[in-house]
């Protein structure tokens, strides 16, 4: 029967451990981090055409109300 002291004393299970990390953090992380960046980038830019329009609003309400 394994208990968090006898994982926690085996040399074996912390080898195993890393290994998990470096697979599942790194690696994958390596493979879906662009795709994350250029959902990022993308949102940015739709971030900037909405500020865009909303200052052609403006204007245009400044407009209207000039006249």
């Amino acid at each position: 029967m394994e208990t968090f002291w006898t994982l926690l004393r085996d040399p074996a299970h912390w080898e195993f451990e890393i290994f998990l990390i470096i697979v599942f953090d790194i690696l994958i992380g390596a493979i879906i981090w662009p795709f994350i960046m250029g959902g990022m980038r993308h949102h940015k830019s739709d971030h900037e055409r909405l500020e865009d329009l909303e200052r052609e609003v403006r204007e245009i309400k400044e407009k209207q109300e000039i006249k």
